[in-house]
This record gives C-alpha cells, structure tokens and sequence, in this order.
C-alpha cells in the first residue's frame, strides 16, 4: 500500500484507516496529524481511534455500517472540538492481512469545493479499482499490465500508454504498450534507447521525483536530447512515473499527450497504480526465470542410459524421453509409432543372431508384464553387430511406472554395459593367468595324492610344492611322496592319517603340523585336501594344497597382541567418534539454532528496522562460524591424509604478520584485546606456502584472543634465527595474557577435538580443532611448535619453520591484489550455475556492483551462449564446475576450443564448493584462469575479475 499512502501523503484533506474489529488506528496522513496535534504517527498508532479523533470512549455509530456494507459508504459528521462540519467517505480494504476502514474527512464549510473533491476522489477510487480487478483476472504478468494499460490510456484520455525497463546494457527498453485508435504504435522503434536520453528523468527518479510535461516546448532548451525524442513520436505533453523494485529503479511508465488540465489527476492516477506494476514484473521475471531453468531431470540422472522410452501396450505407442541416434537416422519406424515394430527392426538390424530370439521373447508384452506382476524391474543382456559407435555389449531395461493406474505400461531402457562386461572379463583372465604367482607368493604348493592298489604312494607337486618339500623339478612321483611322508615329525603322522580318513568320509579336512624341511629344519605347515572323485583307477586319489605358515607361528603372539592394540586403537577411534560427533553436534547446532531463531525474531518484528538490522548481523555472524567449523573439518581431513601442500611460491614474510594482524585485529578489538607485533627479519621475501604460515599464526592468535579477559594481550615477535644454504629459519613466538593451559592438557593439545575445559565450548566457540590444524601444518611445512603455559599466567607457543629464500625477490612484483579496487562497473559477465538460489544472489550482486549479467544453468548452455555471442560480448566467465548435462571443466576446454579470436583469452573463474588444492589443479588444466571457493567472498572475486580484465587488455 506504500503508493497509496504516498498519495494521500500528499493531499490536503485527512485521511485516516483503522481496523474494523478493533478499531485500532493503522495510518493517518500529514493533513490529519496537523489538524489533531500529533507529532508522529507512532504516537497513536494502535490507539482506538475514537479516542485520538473525538476524545470518545466507544466507537462510532457509523463503525459497524462500514464494516458490513460491500462497498463506500458516506456520513456527514460535525465535530464539536473542531467546530466543523466533514463529509466522511468510507471503504474497506486490507492492510497487513487485516480489515480495515479506510476514511476520508472532507471540509464541506465551502460546499462546492466540497462537490469538487468527492467527485475527484469518486472517479480515482472507481478507475484504479475497477483497472486492478479486470487486470488480475488475466492468466499472465504479461496479460494482467497490457490490460491495465489499455484501461488507464482509455481512463485518462491519453494517446498511448507503456512501460520501459532498464536492460543489461543500462538502455532502456520500451517492453510493453497500448495505443488510442489513430496513434502510432512506437514500441520497435523504442528498444536499447541510449541511457542519456532519458538520463535527466532518471536523476529526477533518483530523488523520489516523477516526470510532467505540460508542453514539450518547454523542455526544448534545458533537455534537447529528450526533446527531439518525444517530437519524433509526436507527444505535446506528458506523465511519467519511476517503477522501484526493492528500492532501485527498474524503468518508468506513463501516458501521452493527456488532457493538460488533468496532468496532476493523471500523476496521482499513475503513482497509485505503479505498485501493481511493479509486482506484475516480478511475477513476470520469476516466470521466465523458472522456465528457463528447467531442464530434463531425466536426461541429467541417466547420462548413461542411450535411451530411455515409455510404452503403453494399449495403444502399441511409446513415449520417448531420451534417444541417441546408435539406431540410426533412416529407422523405418519409430517407437513413438509402434513399440512391437519398432522392436523387431531393431533386433532384426542390430543384435548378434544367437541372442536375437531370446531378445524377441523378453520384449513382448505378455513376458514384460507376467515380470512386473512380481517384481519392479528386470533386465537382459545382449550383443549386438559391429557398429560405428563401437557398442558390443547392451543391457534392455524394463520397470514398473510407479502409477497403478498404468497396469498396461512400463518404462524400457538401452544401456551400454561393454566397458563393465570387457572389465569383467580382464578380471577372469588375470585371475587365472595369476593364480600360480598367488600361490608361489602366499607359499602354497598344490598336490595331487594316488593310493593306487598294488603300487607304491605317488605325489604329483606344483612348482611351488616343490620348492617347499626342498624336491628337484624332475622328482619322481613316488620320490616325492616318501619325502613329504618321511618328514612328518613323527607325533604328528596319527594325525595327518587321521586327516586322510576325515578327507574321505566327510569330503574335506585340514590339518597343521611340524615338518622337517631338509634345508630349513623345522618349519610349520597347513595341508588339507578334497577327494578326486574322476579317479578312474582302483583306489583313492586326493587334491590338496601344502602351505608354509612357519611365519604365522612364530609371529602369532605378536599378532595376538597387535590385534588387542587394534581393538585398543578401534575402542579409542569410536570413543573419539562419539566425542567428535558429540561436538559437533553441539558446534553446529549451536549458529544454526541462532539463525534459526534470529529469524523467528524477524519474522515477528517486521516493523522494527533496528531489530531486523541486529537480526541480520547475528545471522551472518551465526552463519560465518558455521562455515569456519565446517572448513576447520575440511581441512582437518586434508592434513590428515598427509597429503603435500602443493603450492610453492614467492611471497613477503613481513606483508604475512601484517596480515595476521590486519584480520585479527577486529575480533582482538571487539574481544577488547591488544595485538602488538615485532618483527626482526633480514630476509623477507621467501618461496613457500603463504597461505599455511599465516593459517598457523592466526589460528595462535585467535585461540590467545579467544581464551583471553577483556584487557588483555597478544604479542607476535618473529625473528630470523639462521640462514644458510638458501633456507633460512624463523622462529614465531605468540604470547598471551589469558586463562592458561594445563599440565596435563598440553599433551593432549595438538589432538583434534580436544578442550581442556568442555565448559569452554560454552563460553568459547570452537570445535578444538585449531591447535591440531597448526601441528599438522607446521609438521607439513617441517616445522615444530612448542607450547609453554601455567592456568592463570597466559600461554606461549614457539613455532620454528625453515623457508626458502627467494634470492630474486627484489625483481619480482609484490602481490597486492588485496589493495587493488574492485570495480566492475561496466564489465559484461557470463555466469554459468546450475543453482537457482547461487545463481540469483551471485547475479544481484554482480548487478548490484555494476556488471551486465547474463546466465547459463550447465556447462553446454554456457558454451552456446558463448558459441552465440559476438566476439568480446563478455568480458568475463564464472563458471560453477559440478552442474548436470555437461560438466564446468568440460565446458572450459570447449570454450577456449573454439575457433574465434576471444575464446582463448576471456578470463574464465571457476566458483566452486570443492577447493582442495587438487581441485583448483584440475580447474587450471581446463583452461580456467583462477579459482575461487564458495561461499564467495564477493570483495575478491571483484578483484580477481578486475585484475583479469586488466591483464586481458593488456594483450
């Protein structure tokens, strides 16, 4: 109702509303403050109003009238305080989800004023009324403002009626229209309208002004440009008013040549209405914002499905939702046409004979629906012919719809399985080729055993049994029996007997015993064995396997208690679990539970600005904690993989303190803690990890700051200790002034999760996850840290790194992109992301920074738009890397891929959630120029966008 009110704000009669049901006072208007002496509305606002107008003490006569006719109604009414005699008009209407009595008190002492302003206010409420209900029956935005325009071009007598909107390029865009009968329609003509024609109407906007012509020679001297302009469409006189949205001018509309004497109605007339209009574009806006994004989910979650149909037996007809083109262009019939046909040219053309009548009796109608009655899904496997695309090996899927009310349908689709059915056989093949390496390597032998009536015992041995029963290659069977058989020890030959018999009766059997090897003495062996029922011959024959687990005896107490310091290890790993996620659950409820709540707070504050103000800053502050528990995990996890940093490069050790100080100097502030620094350095600049030096000070600095009292202190003094064969060492000494750390605590210190108080994750934030961070880095970098402390005396930590000097320092460009401004006002930005939500706020503040903004919601629609525009159109891409239908990193090497002269040097940003190092790596090797994780600190991508842009030029 904000136009409304504006309206009234500026008329000279009083206006007031109040709730039927309550009577209380809602708004009154500037003329009725003044006439009953009140300094602000606040101070009645939600004071019965019969109380605040004539000092009453129970409502109206009148009140209820109002409360139960449909429409206006009028009372004349004289005030006795006053001593003036009113004409009360009033209507309903709704504001803030209530009823309410909307009243207007004319002063009739001069009755044909009095006739004059009712009559006035009679033909505005009816028109814009009468306009705003015929609109909102329209199906469309689009609908719904050109049947407003029409209505208020009739209503005011003017000659043509539209609306301009603000386009990427800053021109203005003349997007929708109505015309008098005889007028010349100027919509095309009026597209990309350069921003300094209509640029002294904009600085009107600016400062809440609107536009009226009385006469366009008036303008002729003070505004050509704009003059020349409307003479063109032949316009005499004129009103426009500014559309905002949120506060910022997205365009203006108004009227043409109007009747002159009604210019102020007319005015009014248009700024009443401009709130509809507003929301009718944004209501717009967020329609074509969903249809462009939508997209086949399908398509996106089945990549590697070749196509995907649903068929309906009924009709012998399929619906296609995803086909390739592997069946070929010149099919006879499609599936769309006849599913059976179709199916049988398919089979008929592309599938291997052998498996062509088991594929026909699977696909027909009654098999695939007698499957579905008892389960969900089936599949077949098949062969096909040799083809262009190279596909050998496919799978036909068939499943249920999930829609009961479709009995006679289902959903098939062709998957291509070669690459998993070629795998499964390179399994087959390099188990058999290994299987003898296996054995010869795990130290089992395979025998085969005859007792053949009338003959001797023979032993047939593998060449890993004969290395065990110390045999040469050419052994004779019997040979090798005697041997195997003699070296038993010999309380064990009843067993081994025993183990034949076993084999025998029961089908399998094992047995360990001593062996006397004749060059290894004593060694320990499995044997077992299974009985060779193909034995032809009279007698028995056994296959069994032989195996040296000399080692495993000998080393069984030793494995026996590395299990029972596994189970400690496991035992200590869940208690650790359960302590971890107890924190965390803790840690991350906690900002969460904030946010949360704080807009709890906002939604039943809405009209305090204040609150809603210190609201938002809890959420962002909740918010920004959150992130940093969540990134003290991540990178936790990475230390612990131990991986290397990978980043080597040149930097300022001295520019690293100062940045230590610069970002904790506002948390040490607000903590009420003082930061000093020495510094006592001969070399400075340095090759090494910036980022990991200053993580580890400002994780010591912040815990100093965290765990300190209010009026305390943190020093830093860093000095250089030696340097010699290129690599000097520092040492980093952080001293505090706070609680202190206990004797027993600081064993513990450097383990992640770990507080010495649980208390203090109360009164401290903090996952105990800092100090493990500064250990394993300073262990990375090969550094130590040392801590010193007593509870109650502060804490020092002495950190000693040993860096690379960069003996070229002095010739190379001091990084200060952190200084550099980030202006990118002007630049035109593709920006590529397949999250609504990322999307919208990455896109308003690009705008909001001054950038032209264009969108793409995957990487293949980013490349055609890129494919789409005129060589130089962006001058800068973020690119999102985890997006459906083609990937962020696929669409980089596609872009800097094509043949144009700007495909190679746009700058190309990768924003993405994923930002370890091996990430930013891969982003490098697609082409893209930097890497920026998210959540995005806008301030820096601004930069790096600037920076880019400038060295771009500069080629």
């Amino acid at each position: 109702m904000g136009n409304m009110w504006g309206f009234f704000e500026n008329i000279n009669e009083i206006v007031y509303v109040a709730d039927i049901e309550t009577c209380e006072l809602v708004y009154m208007n500037k003329k009725a403050m003044e006439v009953f002496s009140i300094g602000s509305l606040e101070e009645v606002k939600g004071k019965p109003c019969y109380q605040i107008l004539r000092g009453g003490d129970a409502p109206c006569t009148f009140c209820g009238r109002c409360g139960s006719d449909k429409g206006c109604f009028e009372q004349q009414y004289y005030h006795r305080h006053l001593d003036r005699h009113f004409l009360l008009r009033s209507t309903l209407l709704t504001e803030g989800g209530r009823r309410c009595r909307l009243e207007m008190a004319l002063d009739i002492s001069d009755h044909e004023q009095q006739k004059s302003m009712v009559q006035s206010v009679q033909n505005l409420e009816a028109i814009i009324n009468e306009g705003l209900r015929v609109a909102l029956l329209e199906e469309t935005p689009d609908q719904s403002l050109e049947v407003l325009l029409a209505y208020l071009g009739k209503a005011l007598q003017g000659g043509r009626t539209y609306i301009f909107e603000k386009n990427a390029e800053g021109c203005d865009d003349n997007t929708y229209e109505w015309t008098a009968p005889g007028v010349r329609p100027e919509k095309e003509n009026l597209q990309n309208v350069p921003p300094e024609v209509c640029a002294s109407w904009y600085r009107n906007f600016s400062i809440g002004g609107h536009i009226v012509i009385n006469d366009l020679e008036d303008i002729r001297d003070n505004d050509p440009l704009q003059y020349e302009n409307l003479k063109q469409q032949d316009i005499h006189s004129l009103v426009v008013v500014p559309l905002y949205d949120d506060g910022r001018i997205i365009g203006f509309y108004g009227v043409d040549n109007p009747p002159v004497k009604s210019l102020e109605y007319t005015s009014n007339m248009l700024q009443t209405a401009a709130y509809f209009i507003v929301s009718s574009l944004r209501r717009r806006n967020l329609v074509r914002e969903l249809e462009k994004r939508s997209h086949n989910v399908l398509y996106a979650l089945n990549v590697d499905y070749l196509g995907i149909y649903q068929v309906d037996f009924t009709t012998d007809t399929c619906q296609i939702y995803r086909e390739n083109e592997f069946r070929g262009k010149n099919q006879p019939v499609s599936f769309a046409e006849s599913y059976q046909t179709a199916m049988e040219w398919y089979i008929s053309r592309y599938v291997v004979p052998r498996d062509q009548e088991r594929l026909r009796m699977v696909t027909k109608k009654e098999y695939i629906l007698a499957q579905l009655k008892t389960k969900n899904k089936f599949f077949v496997r098949y062969q096909v012919k040799d083809n262009a695309p190279g596909l050998k090996n496919l799978e036909i899927h068939f499943s249920v719809t999930g829609n009961g009310a479709e009995e006679q349908s289902a959903i098939f689709a062709f998957r291509d399985v070669n690459a998993l059915v070629e795998q499964e056989e390179r399994y087959k093949s390099e188990a058999r080729q290994s299987l003898e390496d296996i054995l010869e390597g795990a130290r089992t032998g395979i025998w085969t055993i005859e007792l053949e009536e009338g003959c001797e015992p023979r032993m047939y041995a593998d060449r890993t049994m004969r290395m065990l029963l110390g045999a040469p290659q050419e052994i004779e069977p019997e040979e090798c029996y005697r041997r195997w058989f003699e070296n038993i020890a010999p309380d064990y030959v009843d067993m081994v007997q025993d183990a034949v018999r076993e084999i025998l009766e029961r089908g399998r059997s094992e047995v360990v015993y001593p062996w006397n090897h004749p060059e290894l003495g004593k060694i320990y062996v499995r044997c077992g064995g299974i009985p060779d029922r193909k034995f032809k011959k009279t007698g028995i024959s056994l296959n069994g396997y032989h195996q040296d687990i000399t080692e495993i005896m000998v080393t069984r107490k030793k494995q026996e208690q590395a299990i029972m310091e596994l189970l400690e290890k496991v035992r200590r790993a869940n208690s650790a679990k359960s302590e971890f996620l107890s924190h965390m659950s803790h840690d991350l409820r906690t900002p969460i539970n904030g946010i949360l709540g704080m807009l709890t707070v906002m939604d039943r504050t809405r009209e305090d600005p204040g609150r809603q103000q210190d609201c938002r800053e809890k959420i962002r502050v909740s918010a920004e904690h959150l992130l940093s528990l969540v990134n003290d995990v991540l990178q936790v996890s990475k230390l612990e993989s131990g991986l290397p940093a990978a980043v080597e490069e040149g930097f300022d050790l001295e520019d690293t303190l100062q940045d230590c100080i610069t970002i904790m100097f506002p948390h040490a502030e607000e903590a009420g803690i003082r930061l000093a620094l020495e510094a006592d350095i001969r070399h400075s600049r340095l090759i090494g990890n910036p980022l990991h030096v200053r993580q580890v000070l400002t994780n010591i600095i912040d815990n100093g700051i965290k765990y300190n009292r209010r009026g305390g202190s943190v020093s830093i003094q860093a000095r250089e200790l030696s340097c010699q064969d290129g690599s000097a060492e520092y040492e980093f000494v952080i001293k505090d002034t706070g609680i202190g750390i206990g004797e027993e605590f600081q064993k513990h210190i450097f383990e992640p999760f770990t507080q010495e108080d649980h208390g203090a994750r109360t009164h401290y934030n903090g996952a105990g996850l800092g100090m493990s961070i500064v250990k394993k880095l300073a262990d990375q970098m090969g550094g130590a840290v040392e801590v010193e402390s007593r509870i109650g005396q502060g804490s020092v930590f002495r950190v000693r790194l040993s860096v690379r000097v960069d003996a070229g320092g002095e010739e190379r460009p001091m990084n200060r992109e952190a200084e550099a401004p980030g202006d990118i006002s002007g630049m035109r930005v593709l920006l590529v992301e397949d999250n609504e939500v990322n999307c919208e706020i990455v896109k308003f503040l690009l705008e909001q920074a001054g950038a032209a903004v264009a969108t793409a919601n995957d990487g293949k629609a980013a490349v055609d738009a890129f494919r789409a525009s005129e060589c130089g159109a962006f001058h800068c891409i973020l690119m999102d890397l985890m997006m459906p239908v083609m990937s962020g990193f696929e669409a980089a090497r596609m872009i800097r891929g094509l043949d144009r002269a700007d495909a190679g040097k746009v700058p190309i940003i990768a924003l993405s959630a994923n930002a370890f190092e091996e990430d930013i790596a891969m982003a490098k090797d697609a082409g893209m120029d930097e890497h920026l994780a998210k959540p995005v600190d806008m301030g820096r991508l601004f930069q790096v966008m600037r920076r880019l842009r400038n060295d771009c030029q500069a080629y």
